[in-house]
């Protein structure tokens, strides 16, 4: 049985939307000053800039073609790492296992838009988070099966990550006894970083259908042994 995907531009734009405003609002120290703001403190911060970071996108899709193009476009440094080799303008592309080290060591920031598979669940972990700079930031808006959660919330607590946005989790809606809600370095969104539009979604689906009833050949046709 064919499985394919759907393409959706606009799905692409909005998840990149999100992950700018989440990357503005730790760089501005807007998270900070919400949760300061609920406790009547007034607290200067030093304020960080687009020129100090770097931000490193996991997974190279079409969600994460459209964020590292915006990224180049406001002037941050930005590289990749994907499965395979990737050429995106602007953009430092690392691959596979022997590019994955090189890859984090240099990424202050970092995106995860993988696809799960069972070689991306839990790549979140410890050895990772261990491998980035001191006081990176981590944003999860592919899955929640790719973060180990224990993890996460250790290298935060010892402040070898600076912060944490995440949209996606391992249950959904999250149990409200789960430490994330109540962890002030982490900024919480309910998997609404981006949602297909009806209109750009129902086309492809009537296309395939046709061209499935045609014995054509599929758009976007999942490839069965990779998992996406």
């Amino acid at each position: 049985m064919p499985i394919t995907r759907v393409v959706d531009d606009m799905l692409a734009k909005d998840m990149s939307e999100h992950v700018l405003a989440v990357i503005f609002s730790h760089l501005k120290n807007l998270d900070r000053y919400r949760i300061n703001q609920t406790k009547g403190i007034w607290q200067p911060m030093q304020y960080k800039r687009i020129s100090d970071f770097t931000v490193g996108i996991m997974g190279l899709g079409a969600l994460g073609k459209e964020l590292a193009t915006d990224l180049v476009k406001y002037g941050f440094k930005v590289q990749g790492w994907a499965n395979s080799k990737k050429d995106i303008n602007g953009v430092i592309c690392f691959a596979g296992e022997s590019g994955f080290s090189g890859f984090l060591e240099t990424t202050q920031i970092l995106v995860c838009l993988l696809p799960l598979t069972d070689a991306t669940s839990g790549i979140l972990n410890k050895e990772v988070f261990k491998q980035l700079p001191k006081r990176a930031f981590l944003i999860n808006v592919a899955r929640g099966g790719h973060l180990v959660d224990e993890d996460l919330l250790e290298m935060l607590n010892n402040d070898h990550l600076s912060g944490a946005g995440l949209d996606v989790y391992h249950q959904e809606p999250l149990s409200k006894e789960h430490p994330f809600w109540h962890h002030e370095k982490i900024q919480m969104t309910p998997h609404y970083a981006s949602v297909s539009d009806t209109d750009s979604v129902v086309p492809q689906i009537l296309e395939n259908y046709n061209r499935l009833r045609k014995g054509s050949p599929l758009l976007n046709e999942v490839i069965i042994d990779k998992g996406y």
